[in-house]
Formats: structure tokens, C-alpha cells, sequence
């Protein structure tokens, strides 16, 4: 038996504790008729103990059932998880040995591998369901059929690939003949108590005397039997259609495996890479091997055959020290795979294959895998029997493919077109037999690139790491560069020293003060702004002519609960604040957007008073959650209006200006080092610093800097750090800061500092929104104050910046507005 790693052993416990707390709220609700008003158990469970769970399921029957997810890296054995989870529900939730499980996998290699290692009776896997069903397992594949008896003495395993959602469900629901589990054609009557049973199967036209047939599909058996679905790569079956396809099957429960779920989900357990990673499931460090010549791919595949022999060398001497086997193999992505793609122009799977050979590598050693040609099926590649060393493949392996044998992934396509890295990364992770040997070699992977820029490179593999929910490790890649040179990830820079002596003053920015007497301190929004806020002068008036036509319209609103902090005034006070609408309920729910609990209680008793005079308590404990979200997106506009008038109050009488100084408790200037993680330099020659960090550039930003580069009116940029310690940043009227992105000193004709810009680069997803709205009227107001006050406390001479300009850059519109403001015309 396989020993549970301790990560492995947590996520069985919180698996084992959902189906006790599950089962204990059946208990609860069947037996304390005030709990009828939530409907379920299940309801009653997300009620109390899993408050945060969003993902509210029903069956095509309209039963509410539980759709949970674990949050599993890849490497972390989802299987071996899937399996434990199929031993805890048979004996927890089932109470039972026999009965039906649905697992659902939409990849072809997976479900192979999976349905391999299920029938084998010798696998550690099959035996924990061996253990679960009392040796009474069957498992079922594609083109195997289901019968009665099956499920009835047995605990039954059914595989199904699910590629297309709505594909498979036509698949799923046609005639199949499983007349064995519906009555003969004649028992209309039968027929007829099966349907009330279960109204949601599919069933054929009414014959010549108006009856009803259930058809005899495996869709319309599943939904029989009440299944436990597993779903692999549950974020695949999270769309709509796909959770309609799930929720019309009954299942009893559904759970769902992903290293990426969705924010939606019911996440019941979450393992991190760390944890893989102190449990030696995974190979890291990653080593990322850039070329030596640009798109010279005939080298790059002799550095990885010359690689993939020296880790072969260690794993035979690892095998004679420990009887371990492990043969390396190296995958490699290729430009083209098709039949009648070769020779226009891009590097060809079987053109790999003959340089492979010419290299000394026997053909028997390579194989190709393709959606058209797939040499690796028939293989067991962990066995001693497969001599394969080398795979080729365009894609057809970035998802749904394990072999922890895989050691080298190198990469013929150039980076800037090629998103498959960022799935392919992932098929070189697994640590062979989930533990490391005595040969630091074999315990890392291995990736070589022939074309690309290596920033864009390192940047996939890092969103690799992500997909496959190792984004934690992200930080475990060495970059080794020519001769095998490791270089250093991190690195200090200093602004360059001409920048220091002859334009020191450029490195000022503005901020806001605000004047107190004959004195000065740093503007601040909750000492200026927020306290001054007078919540019971709002006029509710509006909110109660919106509110009053609205409230008892719907029938289906939503109930909301309010649930005490420790677990005696869960017990005591549950009953009886569900879904109750009162000042208290009010209060709370507005405080944080108040800060005052008085002032919070006393506008709660306002709305409440004023409502009660028009609607029954009924009323208003039914859309109690509709009326407070309202109030709450009244309060929110009130504040907003608020704070932007007190800011443009005190701005218009003075007692808030724009000021530069180096006095430090005041003003600001730009640090005078940083640390970058570039490990190639970036060599732009208007940097402010020696150098910068590329790797925090988004695609958008990368596009600002490459046309600020193409100005000969720059003296300088630099990339400002968000939220970061010693920083820029702008606070406005509300209480988030602003951190723009770059700061640009633009030179006139006698190569003095002419302006400063300040940029915020914004996404063609981010524009139009309330908050890229908000900066615009930031800046806005900025550049109505032109020419700062400017004091200088400890250096007289220093002759500070005259013009300042802070600018939104869209996304679309970067290169228009850069060429402007950097242009020769004097702005």
C-alpha cells in the first residue's frame, strides 16, 4: 500500500470532517422541523460550518447536493487523493460497500493511465477501493456495459471522457440499451412511478396511446443511481453547460479535482507547491538553458542529447546503489507535426527525428506524438521494457500527460508565439516514485530554448507554474547561461551616477500637504478626509423613494443569515436571527462602510423605522438581503461624494497644496538603488537605473517602454514599484493609494529637465471602470496645480522641478499620446 504523504493525509481529513459535518446536519435538519425554512441539509451546512462556500448545486430533480473541489498541484497525486475520497464517502456518507461512482476525465492519456492502474488488482490504487468495497469492485470503461447486479453487489467505478460538454451529453442520453434497469416496454404504469420518482429523464415521444417510455440510456441509468461523481480537471467542467450536464446526472455529490479552480468553487482542501516540494514529489530546481545563437535548434538538440546522457550515467549509478530504475527522457517541441506541413519553413517533427539520429540516437529511441500520429501509446514508459528516450510533439502533451521520467522539455518555437510552454513545463515536474535521490541531477528538470527572449521565456514557465498551481515555487528557476554559468536572480542597482550629479532635482515628485498655521505636514485621508464625513446629515429620502416600490415585488429573494462569532451563540441564536431584518442586522452590515458603530445604529433605525411603516416584518426578513445591499451602495455613493467634496474644499481654500521638497518627512524622491531579478540585462539606455526589472513588465506596459526608448527627448525613465516601501505614490480623496507605473523627466534643447511625466498605463479590460475613472480625476486635479509650492528645508541651493504632468495612458492609445508628450514641441 502507498503510504499518504502529509499533505495527502490533511486533504483526506477535511474530506472525512465534510462528510461528518454533512451527515451530522442531515441528522439536525430531519430532526428539528425550525431548521424547514432552508430546505436542505445542505443548505443547513453552508449555513453554519461552511459559511463561504458559494457553489449552491440542485439535481435535475431539483435535490440540493454538494459540489466541493480540491485544489491539488500537478505532481500531487489526484488520483491516489480520488481514490481515499471514494473510500471516505463509501464509509461515511454511503454507510454502504456497494453502489455506483462516475469518474470523469476529459483527456485521453489520463484516462488511460487511470483505467489502467483502477483494473489492475495488483496497484495500490485499486486495492483502497478494494479495501472500500470489500474486494467487490468493478471498474468500467468505454464500450464495457453496466448491469443492475453490478451496482446492486458491487461498488462500481465507471470511466467516461468528457471532451465536449455538450457532445458527450448527446452521447450519454441516446438509446442503449440498459433495458435492464427500466421496466418492459408495456409497464406503462412502471414507467409512469420511475418518472415521478425522477422527472428529469429522457424519455420518448408519447406512443398511439399517449404513454411515456423512459429510454434506455447509461445517462438516464446514472441518474437512477445517485451517484459520487469525481471530476479531473474540474476547471474544464465549470462552465455552465458543463455544470448543467453534472447537476442533471443526481448526483449524491460531486467532487472535483484542479491545480486552477475557479474562484467560485467550493474549495474544501488546498495543498501548495511548497508542500509538494518537502514531500519530494516534484523535480526543482527548474534549469531554464537559453541558446547560444538565436534559433539555432540543431545546437540546442545536442546540448539536450549530451544532457539527457549525463542524467542517464547518474541513474544507472543511482540504479546499482539503490535498485531504483529510473531512464530519463527528453521532450521536445517541434514548429510542425502534420503530414504536409514539412519543408515550408518550419522545423518538422520527423526533421527532429532525423537530426536526433544523426546525432547517435537509435529511431527505436524516438517516438512521435501527435493528434494524428501517437508512437507512445502502445508504451509503458515506466517500464524497463520501453527503450523511448526521446518524445516529440507539437502540443498534444501539454495537458492529461504523466510521466515522471520526463527529465528535459526543449523548445524549438520561438517564445513569442508559442503558449504551449506554459502547459509543456508541467510534463517535466514529477519527481520519479515521488522521491528524491542521492543525485542532485536527477532531482531537477531541465529547459532548453532555441529562439526568444529569454525574460519572455522565464515569464511563461513562471504562468506554467501557475496552471499547474505550483505558483508558490515560481522563484525555484536558475537561469544558466553560457558554459553553464549560473547567475545570480537577484541583483542591487544604483540610479546611474551622471543622473545623480548633474539632474539630482529631477528625482523630486510632488505630493499633497496640508497647511497648518505657518506649518506643514503629509496630507492624510483619514485625518482630512474621512473623519470629517458627517454621516447623519445623508438625506435618505431617494434611497427610500427607490426602495418603497421595489421591497415585496420579488418572491424569490434571497435569504441571508446572521450567525454569532463563537460556536455557543452559533448554537443559541441561529434559529432565531435567520433571515431576521433589524437594526442590529443593519448595523452590522454597514459598519465598515460608516467606521462608527453609533452612527451605523443610528442610520440602521432610521431606514428600519421608515420601512416598517410601510411593510410587515415578513416582508422585509424576505428581501432583508436585497434592502441591505441597496443601503450599502447608497452609503458607499454618499461617501464617495463626500470625501471628493471635503478634498476640493480644502484644495480651493488652500489648506491643501501640491508641494516638492527633500524634506523627508514631507516630500519625496525616487530611491537611489533598487533590486532587480533580471538575470539578462536589459540594456535600455534611458533607464534611470543600471538596470531594470523586465519581469515585472506586462505586455502593456513593455509596449510604453519600447516607445519612451524610441524618444531622443528623454533624459530618463523609471518603472515605479506598486505598493512597495520607499515608493511613489498618490493619495487622493478616497482611502486606496495610486501607484503609477513610470516616471519620465523629458529634456529640452539644452538637455535641462523640461517636464516630468508621471504615467499610469491602464488595460483595454480596466478602462471605463470606477476606479480608472477615479485616477482620471486624480490626475486631473494634479495638473490644475502646475507649478507645485516648492520649499527646500536642508539643501538652499537645490533648484527643484518647475513642471509636472500626470497622464493616463490607455491601452490602444500608447504610442498617439507618448509620441506627443515626447516629442520636439514644447508642451
Amino acid at each position: 500500500m502507498i503510504m499518504l504523504k502529509e499533505y495527502q493525509k490533511d486533504v483526506v481529513e477535511d474530506l472525512k470532517k465534510f462528510f461528518e459535518e454533512l451527515n451530522n446536519k442531515k441528522k439536525d435538519f430531519e430532526q428539528n422541523q425550525q431548521f424547514a425554512v432552508l430546505k436542505s441539509h445542505v443548505n443547513l451546512l453552508y449555513s453554519t460550518t461552511y459559511r463561504n462556500f458559494k457553489d449552491e448545486c440542485k439535481t435535475g430533480i431539483g435535490e440540493d447536493y454538494p459540489r466541493i473541489c480540491i485544489k491539488i498541484p500537478t505532481g500531487g497525486g489526484k488520483t491516489l487523493l480520488a481514490v481515499e475520497a471514494i473510500r471516505a464517502y463509501q464509509n461515511i456518507l454511503r454507510k454502504n460497500k456497494v453502489g455506483l461512482v462516475v469518474w470523469i476525465t476529459h483527456r485521453e492519456q489520463i484516462y488511460r493511465q487511470t483505467i489502467e492502474n483502477l483494473q489492475n488488482k495488483g496497484h495500490p490504487y485499486r486495492q483502497v477501493l478494494d479495501q472500500a468495497s470489500g474486494n467487490r469492485t468493478i471498474i468500467l470503461g468505454k464500450g464495457q456495459f453496466l448491469r443492475r447486479q453490478d451496482v446492486e453487489e458491487n461498488l462500481v467505478v465507471m470511466m467516461l471522457m468528457i471532451q465536449s460538454a455538450s457532445r458527450e451529453s448527446n452521447k450519454l442520453f441516446s438509446d442503449s440499451g440498459y433495458v435492464d434497469f427500466f421496466p418492459h416496454e408495456n409497464r406503462y404504469d412502471l414507467h409512469k412511478s420511475i418518472l415521478e420518482q425522477f422527472p428529469n429523464l429522457d424519455c420518448t415521444d408519447a406512443n398511439l396511446f399517449g404513454h411515456m417510455q423512459i429510454k434506455s440510456s447509461l445517462g438516464n441509468v446514472i441518474r437512477t443511481q445517485s451517484p459520487l461523481i469525481i471530476v479531473d480537471e474540474f476547471h474544464t467542467m465549470f462552465s455552465d453547460n458543463a455544470k448543467e450536464i453534472l447537476d442533471g446526472l443526481n448526483p449524491k455529490l460531486v467532487l472535483g479535482l484542479s491545480a486552477t479552480p475557479k474562484r467560485e468553487m467550493n474549495i474544501i482542501s488546498k495543498v501548495s507547491g511548497r508542500q509538494l516540494e518537502r514531500e519530494e514529489m516534484i523535480k526543482l530546481d527548474i534549469h531554464l538553458v537559453p541558446p547560444s545563437i538565436n534559433g539555432d535548434w540543431q545546437s540546442m538538440l545536442s546540448a539536450i542529447v549530451t544532457k539527457r546522457q549525463e542524467l542517464e550515467a547518474d541513474a544507472i549509478r543511482n540504479e546499482n546503489n539503490s535498485g531504483i530504475y529510473i531512464r530519463p527522457i527528453a521532450l521536445i517541441q517541434a514548429e510542425r507535426t502534420g503530414k504536409d506541413q514539412r519543408g515550408i519553413g518550419f522545423v518538422h517533427s520527423e526533421d527532429v527525428r532525423e537530426f536526433l539520429i544523426n546525432l547517435g540516437v537509435a529511431r527505436h529511441q524516438i517516438a512521435v506524438k501527435s493528434s494524428s500520429l501517437d508512437e507512445i501509446k502502445a508504451q509503458k514508459l515506466l517500464s524497463r521494457n520501453s527503450e523511448l528516450r526521446f518524445i516529440i510533439t507539437k502540443e498534444a502533451l501539454k495537458e492529461g500527460w504523466d510521466c515522471s521520467f520526463a527529465y528535459i522539455l526543449g523548445v524549438i518555437p520561438s517564445s513569442r508565439s508559442n503558449s504551449s510552454v506554459t502547459q509543456l513545463v508541467g510534463r517535466v515536474l514529477r519527481q520519479p516514485y515521488a522521491k528524491k535521490t542521492k543525485f542532485q541531477s536527477l532531482n531537477e528538470s531541465y529547459v532548453y530554448f532555441a529562439s526568444g527572449d529569454t525574460q519572455e521565456v522565464l515569464s511563461q514557465i513562471k504562468n506554467g507554474f501557475e496552471i499547474e498551481g505550483l505558483g508558490d515555487l515560481s522563484s525555484s528557476i536558475d537561469i544558466t547561461g553560457i558554459g553553464g554559468v549560473s547567475v545570480s536572480q537577484t541583483k542591487k542597482v544604483s540610479i546611474k551616477n551622471w543622473i545623480l550629479d548633474k539632474h539630482y532635482h529631477s528625482l523630486f515628485l510632488p505630493v499633497w500637504v496640508k497647511k497648518e498655521a505657518e506649518t506643514y505636514r503629509r496630507y492624510s485621508y483619514k485625518a482630512d478626509v474621512y473623519s470629517k464625513i458627517d454621516w447623519l446629515q445623508v438625506e435618505m429620502k431617494e434611497l427610500f423613494g427607490k426602495l418603497i416600490p421595489t421591497i415585496g415585488v420579488s418572491s424569490n429573494s434571497q435569504v441571508e443569515f446572521i450567525i454569532g462569532l463563537d460556536e455557543q451563540s452559533e448554537k443559541e441564536t441561529f434559529v432565531e436571527l435567520i433571515s431576521t431584518f433589524n437594526p442590529l442586522f443593519l448595523t452590522r452590515r454597514i459598519f465598515n462602510i460608516v467606521g462608527n458603530g453609533f452612527v451605523a445604529h443610528e442610520l440602521s433605525i432610521r431606514l428600519f423605522r421608515e420601512l416598517s411603516r410601510h411593510f410587515d416584518k415578513e416582508t422585509l426578513n424576505r428581501d432583508s438581503g436585497y434592502i441591505t445591499r441597496e443601503l450599502e451602495k447608497f452609503l458607499i455613493d454618499y461617501r464617495q461624494w463626500s470625501e471628493q467634496n471635503i478634498f476640493h474644499t480644502m484644495i480651493s481654500k488652500k489648506e491643501v497644496v501640491l508641494m516638492v521638497t527633500d524634506d523627508v518627512a514631507l516630500g519625496f524622491s525616487l530611491p537611489k538603488n533598487d533590486q532587480v531579478t533580471n538575470l539578462v540585462p536589459s540594456n535600455y539606455q534611458y533607464s534611470l537605473y543600471e538596470d531594470v526589472d523586465i519581469q515585472s513588465l506586462n505586455l502593456l506596459e513593455r509596449n510604453v517602454v519600447s516607445l519612451i526608448e524610441e524618444s531622443s527627448k528623454v533624459l530618463w525613465w523609471a518603472r515605479n514599484k506598486v505598493r512597495a516601501p520607499g515608493w511613489f505614490f498618490i493619495q487622493g480623496w478616497r482611502e486606496h493609494r495610486i501607484w503609477p507605473d513610470f516616471i519620465v523627466a523629458k529634456k529640452g534643447n539644452t538637455d535641462a529637465v523640461e517636464m516630468l511625466y508621471v504615467f499610469e498605463s491602464k488595460g483595454e479590460q480596466l478602462l471605463g471602470n470606477s476606479d480608472t475613472i477615479y485616477k482620471s480625476e486624480v490626475f486631473e486635479t494634479l495638473n490644475k496645480q502646475k507649478t507645485p509650492l516648492k520649499l527646500s528645508f536642508t539643501t538652499s541651493s537645490l533648484n527643484f522641478q518647475d513642471k509636472y504632468e500626470f497622464s493616463l495612458i490607455p491601452q490602444g492609445e500608447e504610442e498617439f499620446l507618448i509620441r506627443g508628450k515626447l516629442s520636439d514641441i514644447p508642451q
